[in-house]
Formats: structure tokens, sequence, C-alpha cells
């Protein structure tokens, strides 16, 4: 029994002189192992701990918008950022929040923020690239997916949406090798495939779109199956 109450003891005493970092890392320890709840009780904890942690915040958005709740993720975004202007996640995940609203606008300046905070990250390209796509900025986009490849050679979101612009563009050729490149790096991205299959047939290569067709169908990419009896029967 005494030990069973010094045992309490001294988790209540944890409880009451753990940090509010020290409680952030709780919160990510759980959430790691698919525990929302109680990772949500230790942000609290840390931000009652430490009402200027940034990052505690930001987490907490981070879990709003995996529960879709965008318009209590972005304020917890926001309020990271009024605490912290230079976290670099804080403000790409508040573009990101953004663009899930539609407000692709708006999401456009956060995004640029990331960046600047953050230069050698490709993902802050690669968002800015859907958002300039998104906003008919095309020749934008292209520059950003482009250096997004180059800070990370095997995105294939980058290959693919790089792709997309070339293939809007009637560059079919080099749309074919985006798409073919991230078919390369990702074997079971059914998406690219089904783009490779447009793509040659633009180019009037309906043999190998029949191929690409196929291989789509196999990883049951939604219009693949009608691609191929359209096609290659």
């Amino acid at each position: 029994m005494k030990k069973w109450i010094l045992l309490v003891s001294l988790s209540v005493a944890w409880a009451c002189s753990t940090s509010g970092e020290a409680w952030l890392d709780e919160a990510k320890a759980r959430l790691q192992k698919g525990e929302t709840v109680s990772a949500k009780e230790a942000l609290q904890k840390a931000i009652e701990k430490n009402p200027g942690l940034a990052e505690a915040y930001n987490l907490q958005g981070v879990i709003l918008f995996q529960e879709k709740n965008y318009p209590e993720a972005e304020a917890a975004y926001r309020k990271a950022i009024d605490l912290k202007p230079s976290l670099y996640t804080a403000q790409l995940n508040l573009g990101a929040v953004l663009m899930e609203q539609g407000v692709w606008d708006k999401a456009l300046a956060p995004t640029d923020k990331a960046i600047a905070s953050q230069p050698d990250s490709s993902a802050g390209y690669l968002q800015r690239g859907i958002i300039q796509a998104a906003l008919a900025q095309p020749a934008k986009a292209k520059i950003d997916f482009t250096q997004a490849i180059k800070l990370a050679p095997k995105d294939i979101n980058a290959f693919y949406n790089r792709g997309n612009i070339l293939f809007q563009e009637e560059d079919y050729a080099g749309a074919i090798a985006d798409f073919a490149k991230a078919a390369e790096i990702n074997p079971n991205f059914g998406k690219a495939y089904y783009a490779l299959g447009l793509s040659y047939i633009k180019s009037k290569q309906n043999d190998k779109a029949c191929l690409a067709f196929q291989q789509a169908q196999k990883l049951n990419y939604p219009g693949a199956a009608e691609a191929v009896k359209n096609l290659c029967n």
C-alpha cells in the first residue's frame, strides 16, 4: 500500500514539475502511438505550463487538421505564428489548411513565408507550386515544382504536378518524362500510370498508352479499366 502511494505521489510530482516542452514531447510520443485523445491532453498541459509555446499550438493544429476541423486548425496555426512568426511548420501548415478550405489566394502568403524561413525544404516549393497552379499561374508553378525536384529528386508529387502543367501546355514529351519518372520512383502510383496513358494517346503512341492504362488498372485506379476496354481490345 505504501509503495502504491509512493508511486502515485511521484507521478503527481512529475506532472506538477514537468515543463511545457516535456509535455509537448509527451504529446508527440502519444500521437505517434495513435493516442489522439491523450495527446490532446498532453498538449493542453504543455500550454498551461508554457502559454508561449508556439510548437504546442502548431501540433494542436495538426491534430485538428487530421480531424478535418479546418477552422479551428487554422486558428491554432495562427496562434503559433503570432507567438513565433519564424516557425516554418506553422506557416506551411497554415497555407495547407487554407488550401483545404479553397482559399487559394490567402494560402500563398504563409507558404511564401515558410519558404523564406526554410529555403532548402522541398515541401514549401511543392505547396506553392500547387497554389500557383490553382491560381492559373502555370509558369510560376512549373518553376516551383522544378525547384522541389532539385531539392527532393524522389518527390513523386512534384514530378506528377509538373507533368500536369506540361500536359496542359501540350508538351506531351515532357509530360511523359515526368509521369514515367513518378511511376518509376513509386510503381504503385496508379495516378501516374493513368496520366502517362493519356499523354501517350496525345502523342499517338497507343500501344504504350495501352500498357500504361493496364498498369493503372492493376492498381485499381478509377477509369483505368474503361480506358483499357476502349483502347486495348
